[in-house]
């Protein structure tokens, strides 16, 4: 049985199977068609609701997701909104109404999810905050207008703002959700909040499939139609939530459940050529829902985030109920979507050494579009220049072999050499010596082969021209 909050009502559900998405279930068995389907994929926002939660302190969030790949069940314990629940009695909400003044809606199809969206960010304001182009627009970013209305929504949404009074009593809804239970160990979606109540429920059965924030398992159920009975989500384990810097050694650690928006967050002042690739990476949605370890553990070639880390000589630690164990990320991955990760193992976290004052770190993401594709290739380098000399130089790849690489053979290659020795074909033919990118619908290996190339070495000869780091 989960329970939510909808329109301060404490609502029960009967157990719903672990597979159902939280669209199916609003539209299909609660019948709240407002919320949209468009996709099924989390790529086009129709769909998007807004989830009240709690954070570490107690104070009540609220996060954009995709209902057509979030699970239902991680509805329980959430407060849920809904386009259809903004409206007081006959008074629009101030995002409907300056959507209605400022002529935002065409055919009205996608209108739903921008104003959820729209919603989240009016109430992530500091009172009299009026967001910029920019800010405005990065919120709608994960909502997709066939209509080609995007002046008019910007504007909406800064409009919104410019009086805006949330009408959420905060504390009410805080006390509602601290009435609702955890939920139960009979759920066909287990969601343990420690690692101990983790290891308790593998020693049950080991027929749940582990999901994380969901954002790449749930398309096998979207869109190839794959059935999973049972999983065991790892969204709500407080250990894997953490992010936390050793001032000795000056290591940080990454929880494996902390989400692409926490990290960004963190790397916006900490690490900012990792805040530049978080923010092109999916929208607010699938940040607020994809994590960390779930962007490992696919193990996907093209994944976004391994490149950076190799690139940081990264460690990963994996956790099961017999220990922990650490291991270099070069040697996580162990072919395509494949790694080491045994029977009832988990990642728990990733460390790495922030770059020092004499390092430069690029990491440079090639996508079909800017915003919200996946990579075609994904290149970070870290290195050190003396007198124009690659003193030092770690590498991260991805999309040029079966896994994430960090090339070493090449990088060792480089070590070494002087910058001005190497122009764009002498760079390409010793890339071609030691890595065989892949060949797909993305890009072709050509194409990867002269990105990487080309990228590598204007990163060299701009750190070089602009002051050796």
């Amino acid at each position: 049985m989960i329970r939510y909050l909808h329109n301060n009502q404490i609502v029960s559900a009967p157990d719903l199977p672990a597979d159902l998405t939280l669209l199916d279930y609003l539209r299909n068995d609660q019948r709240l068609t407002a919320t949209k389907e468009g996709c099924a994929s989390g790529d086009c926002g129709a769909c998007t609701v807004a989830l009240g939660r709690l954070d570490e302190s107690g104070e009540l969030e609220y996060q954009s997701v995709n209902a057509c790949i979030c699970p239902a069940a991680e509805l329980h314990g959430h407060e849920l909104v809904t386009a259809a629940d903004l409206q007081q009695g006959d008074t629009l909400h101030p995002v409907q109404q300056a959507f209605v003044e400022m002529h935002a809606s065409q055919c009205g199809f996608c209108t739903p999810g921008f104003i959820i969206s729209a919603f989240v960010l009016m109430e992530s304001l500091v009172e009299g905050e009026i967001p910029s182009n920019e800010v405005a627009s990065q919120a709608v970013a994960g909502n997709l207008c066939r209509c080609t209305g995007y002046g008019t929504i910007v504007g909406a949404v800064k409009q919104a703002a410019q009086h805006y009074e949330s009408p959420i009593d905060r504390i009410k809804v805080a006390h509602q959700l601290q009435q609702i239970a955890p939920l139960g160990q009979e759920s066909a979606l287990l969601l343990p909040d420690s690692l101990e109540e983790l290891s308790r429920l593998q020693l049950q059965g080991s027929n749940y499939e582990i999901i994380a924030g969901g954002t790449d398992l749930m398309l096998e159920v979207t869109q190839r139609l794959e059935s999973k009975p049972f999983m065991l989500g790892l969204s709500r384990i407080r250990e894997l939530q953490q992010i936390t810097e050793d001032g000795l050694s000056g290591r940080v650690r990454v929880g494996a459940g902390v989400s692409f928006n926490k990290l960004l967050d963190w790397a916006s002042a900490a690490l900012p050529e990792l805040a530049n690739l978080l923010l092109h990476i999916g929208s607010d949605q699938i940040r607020n829902r994809g994590t960390v370890g779930g962007n490992f553990g696919t193990a996907s070639p093209i994944g976004d985030l391994p490149p950076l880390f190799l690139a940081l000589h990264a460690e990963v630690r994996l956790w099961s109920s017999h220990g922990a164990r650490d291991l270099p990320l070069e040697q996580f991955f162990t072919g395509y979507r494949t790694t080491v990760l045994q029977q009832n193992e988990i990642i728990h976290s990733v460390s790495f050494k922030l770059p020092d004052s004499t390092e430069t770190l690029v990491v440079e993401k090639v996508s079909k579009r800017r915003e919200d594709d996946i990579s075609a290739l994904l290149l970070a380098a870290c290195f050190t220049l003396n007198q124009g000399r690659i003193d030092h130089i770690a590498l991260g790849l991805g999309g040029v072999a079966a896994t994430p690489t960090n090339a070493s053979s090449l990088a060792a290659h480089l070590k070494g050499t002087k910058v001005s020795t190497w122009d764009y074909a002498s760079m390409r033919e010793l890339i071609n010596q030691h890595l065989q990118p892949m060949d797909d619908l993305r890009a072709s290996a050509e194409y990867r082969l002269h990105c990487t190339a080309g990228l590598l070495l204007d990163a060299l000869q701009e750190a070089e021209v602009t002051g050796e780091a």
